[in-house]
């Protein structure tokens, strides 16, 4: 399903809950264009599930002779061979077990919510990262629980999040969880009870990078096993959902996760979007036409407005740019109709050593990562103006996101630093940024990453270093089950095959990839924080959107929600600035629409933002 409300009274109040409830409904179709598929009530709750924009997402399950319970957002696949589609089989498999054992059961990226109506409890198990974004929030009239941050916030007057706010403008990424600060994320493999009129809140971790055996497996063992697990993975989305779409691009990821599908024989199509010359474009139509694969091309949408913005407001809570989401939308609507699931290779990359660079030369060494480098150099490393901020206000982001990766991290100390950084790749930049992302889309369609499977990343997350470095598991693992796929060129000309005696010639272009690498760092360091023909893109559409009425009368500080919680002289200074053809912070900028959107649009419902 696309997204789902849940009530319970506050104090075992039930007029109040039903009110709230109600108020619920009402909102979901006026800030997220959305109706109920299904509703169930009871003494002690209300549920309600909402269908994705394809029509697709199954209706509540439920078992009269218990009383209980149970609804599913997302792509999810159990051990059993059970799917979407199969969740009153599901809720006897809880029934009948536990909550932390049905967690690790479960693989995709998932929010499973049990109503237990033997323990009169809502029980909520999340995936493994935390990827697929759900909320509570409690109230006076109730506890609420949505996958929509938005919807919870507009159940009555709320507060912007500080911490949040500043994530959000400096990195497009909320670590905080929520940018409303009386909403709080659920985090990732947690089953959380909630009691009917309670505050008291238990949790458990069901799975964590702590659980793996790290440099456990390497060479032709990770190899197979590495392959068997895609290919498994591969077969579960096909039984599922017969007609997939992947994505298919110029890089290792998306390549290896069409080649298991491939191999199963699971009829797919193959997609790619980016201008029509791109490296990325041609590599994949040339690699999908020696497959012998449907292939589509998207160009991305030339044209953007506020009003393409707000009609990606419903799908990203205003907690993804909306300029950015926009067009991602307008190319995933493309598919709907004619494909049941996107495909992508996200979290591919830590089987290649994702940011490993970093810890050169002690790449391996069983040693605390160094949470203060990654949060500068990775984490907080874009351009960023500070002055929107009021005096005392301003916000130390390498501090800040640094205890972030070490909480992230916790109970990891000991283990080779390898491990470290791919757990904090996962539960922090995936989690909250490519969370977001999947999360919008599944209220489009389903979507899913073979790779997000439990069999799958605990394979290379237990894979040597050696083997991993240099992406050389992808290599061997392609080069072995799927040698014409290895054999042809990557975007930067070279194959993704590993590099021996009888091909090494055809390894050149690294040094010109590398090259490039370093001028672009070297640019970075002495100002110029882009590629200037990225950065004339985004002051054209910058310039554009000013250009618009909607716009000016959008950003116009003397009555904008966020000028009340940033520093006025600092707002009036950025948004004059951003007038300008030579402004800096683009990205910024659009950032900072987003939230305005966000804010007016729940303002208009009756809500108040509230200031301390």
């Amino acid at each position: 399903m696309g997204n789902f409300l849940v009530v319970l009274p506050a104090q075992n109040e039930p007029v109040d809950a039903e009110a709230l409830f109600s108020n619920g409904i009402e909102l979901a179709q006026t800030l997220l264009s959305t109706r109920p598929g299904s509703r169930l009530h009871g003494d002690w709750f209300h549920a309600a599930s909402f269908p994705r924009q394809n029509g697709s997402g199954s209706s509540i399950a439920h078992d009269p002779r218990t009383g209980s319970w149970l609804l599913a957002l997302g792509a999810w696949f159990h051990a059993d061979g059970l799917a979407c589609g199969d969740e009153a089989k599901l809720l006897d498999r809880y029934i009948n077990g536990d909550g932390r054992q049905l967690g690790l059961d479960l693989e995709g990226s998932f929010v499973v919510v049990i109503g237990d109506g033997h323990a009169r409890e809502v029980v909520v198990i999340t995936d493994l990262c935390g990827n697929l974004h759900s909320f509570i929030r409690h109230t006076s009239r109730g506890i609420a629980i949505s996958g929509s941050s938005l919807l919870l916030a507009a159940l009555d007057n709320f507060h912007l999040d500080p911490l949040a706010v500043r994530d959000f403008l400096a990195t497009g990424v909320i670590y905080q969880g929520s940018v409303f600060r009386e909403v709080r994320k659920f985090g990732p493999a947690v089953v959380e009870r909630i009691k009917s009129g309670s505050v008291a809140i238990r949790a458990e971790r069901y799975w964590s990078p702590a659980s793996i055996q790290p440099e456990s497996i390497g060479g032709r063992e990770a190899e197979d096993a590495l392959w068997s697990s895609l290919c498994e993975a591969a077969r579960k989305v096909g039984k599922a959902f017969p007609h997939p779409l992947c994505d298919l691009t110029g890089g290792y990821d998306s390549r290896a996760e069409v080649a298991a599908f491939a191999a199963t024989g699971v009829p797919i199509t193959t997609s790619v979007s980016g201008p029509p010359d791109s490296p990325d474009v041609s590599v994949s139509r040339g690699l999908a036409q020696r497959a012998g694969l449907p292939h589509l091309y998207f160009e991305p949408p030339a044209d953007i407005s506020l009003d393409s913005a707000r009609k990606a407001l419903p799908l990203t809570d205003g907690e993804y740019d909306l300029i950015l989401y926009s067009r991602v939308q307008r190319i995933h609507q493309s598919g709907i109709g004619k494909y049941d699931v996107s495909v992508n290779g996200s979290f591919g990359e830590v089987a290649r050593g994702y940011w490993w660079e970093l810890l050169f030369p002690r790449i391996g060494d069983r040693t605390p990562l160094d949470a203060r480098m990654l949060a500068a150099r990775r984490f907080a490393a874009g351009p960023f103006d500070a002055s929107l901020f009021r005096s005392g206000e301003e916000l130390d982001l390498v501090t800040h996101l640094a205890r972030g990766i070490e909480q992230a991290n916790q109970g990891i100390g000991n283990f080779p630093n390898t491990v470290q950084m791919d757990s904090a790749y996962i539960l922090m930049r995936m989690q909250h940024w490519h969370g977001r992302i999947m999360s919008s889309t599944n209220r489009l369609w389903p979507c899913v990453s073979p790779f997000m499977f439990r069999s799958v990343l605990e394979v290379m997350l237990s894979t040597r270093a050696r083997d991993r470095q240099r992406s050389l598991l992808i290599r061997r693992m392609l080069a072995r089950f799927q040698p014409e796929w290895a054999d042809y060129p990557l975007e930067h000309g070279y194959p993704a095959a590993p590099a021996t005696w009888k091909n090494f010639y055809r390894f050149a272009p690294l040094a010109g990839y590398y090259a490039g690498r370093i001028i672009r760092k070297v640019s970075n360091r002495i100002g110029w924080s882009s590629p200037r023909a990225i950065l004339s893109i985004l002051a054209q559409q910058r310039l554009q959107l000013w250009s618009q009425d909607d716009l000016r009368c959008l950003l116009d500080p003397r009555q904008m929600r966020l000028g009340q919680v940033l520093h006025q002289p600092g707002l009036n200074a950025f948004l004059q600035r951003s007038q300008e053809a030579a402004f800096p912070f683009d990205e910024q900028w659009t950032r900072m629409l987003t939230l305005e959107l966000a804010l007016q649009t729940l303002v208009s419902q009756g809500v108040q933002m509230l200031v301390d």
